[in-house]
């Protein structure tokens, strides 16, 4: 076979393989190794990853009697990538037992390797470790540099693979972060409007559905303007963080609390009656009443709205307005808290509403 159909071969080979992205990376990889171990007609193909002096096995082809697996770490510096990577580039050895520069190396005592192909992988620069191919028999022919072409045609598709699945978990951590950002107060780390509205879209649809119950409360704390101007907006934040500690602390799973504006929080109860309301609220008010931040406690005045679908008219015509139920219960529990607040502040007002 000729250098140029030999090379043809690889590159049809390596391009089959590499468009084959429904069998995933690790699936990809393996199919990549055992071709290197056909090209080579060499019996181990290893990807490696090299931190510091650890030498880890990321991924490996090998024969049954052969007990290496992925995830075996060794020394870095008894290792033929050793060799690789100060040569900073392909390296091919067909009896190292014979070599007179390699035969005392700790790797050919330790493993007693006699054949070796290898190449150092980088990403964005740095070394990330080695692809390399070995076999304890030596190798019957030379090394050509046709092999040394198709060594580097597979560790290019790995690197760029490898920085690509990089990319993609930068992305992803990137896309969660502006979720975060977009559902999230980041101040008080817990929910926004707009992460507050989804949960209150999905919850009262579910309770619709099954004529279920909860209870909906605005939570505000009590003179906080006056509370800024004597401490500063520094200890303001602070108490806001930690209202929202306290109130996120006592909460089920499937509770929630939400920044609802300014100093002002919203409680999600779901399958809550009034009479539950009252008594997390309680326990809530007392909870803030121990926040050591001010010389006086730190109060809040509560106001809820308790409701259920069990009234609702079984017309299958009728169809409810998630959007309007949460308003309307805002609005109520938003009337109930300013009757607190004008009855003297530092108390609950509760109230009941059917759908």
């Amino acid at each position: 076979m000729t250098n140029k159909s030999s090379s043809e071969l690889v590159i049809r080979r390596l391009y089959q393989i590499t468009q084959s992205h429904h069998q995933g990376f690790e699936q990809q990889l393996s199919e990549l190794l055992k071709m290197g171990l056909e090209r080579f007609e060499l019996d181990i193909g290893i990807l490696s990853n090299i931190e510091g002096d650890n030498y880890l096995v990321e991924h490996c082809v090998t024969p049954d009697d052969v007990s290496l697996k992925s995830g075996d770490c060794f020394d870095f510096g008894e290792s033929y990538c050793n060799i690789t990577c100060k040569a900073k580039g392909p390296i091919s050895i067909e009896h190292m037992g014979k070599d007179d520069k390699y035969a005392s190396h700790p790797a050919y005592k330790a493993f007693g390797l006699e054949s070796y192909i290898g190449i150092p992988l980088r990403l964005n620069g740095q070394l990330y470790g080695t692809l390399n191919f070995s076999s304890p028999k030596p190798y019957t022919r030379h090394f050509k540099e046709v092999d040394i072409d198709a060594l580097q045609l597979m560790a290019s598709w790995i690197e760029v693979e490898l920085i690509r699945r990089e990319q993609e978990q930068q992305l992803k951590a990137l896309n969660e972060e502006l979720r975060q950002l977009a559902d999230f107060d980041s101040l008080t780390e817990i929910p926004n409007r707009r992460g507050m509205r989804k949960t209150l879209q999905k919850d009262i649809n579910r309770l619709s559905r099954v004529k279920g119950q909860g209870t909906l409360a605005l939570i505000d704390i009590d003179n906080f303007k006056q509370l800024n101007d004597a401490y500063g907006h520094q200890t303001g934040d602070q108490a806001l963080a930690e209202v929202a500690k306290v109130i996120n602390s006592g909460l089920r799973d499937y509770d929630l609390v939400a920044r609802f504006g300014g100093e002002e929080f919203l409680l999600w109860l779901p399958d809550t009656q009034e009479s539950g309301c009252q008594k997390v609220s309680r326990r809530i008010m007392n909870d803030i009443g121990q926040i050591k931040l001010t010389n006086n406690p730190i109060t809040v005045s509560i106001g809820s709205c308790s409701f259920d679908f069990k009234a609702m008219l079984h017309h299958s015509s009728r169809s409810l307005n998630i959007d309007k139920i949460i308003d309307d219960a805002i609005s109520i529990a938003d009337n109930a808290l300013y009757d607190a607040k004008a009855q003297g502040r530092n108390r609950l007002i509760t109230t009941e509403h059917q759908f």
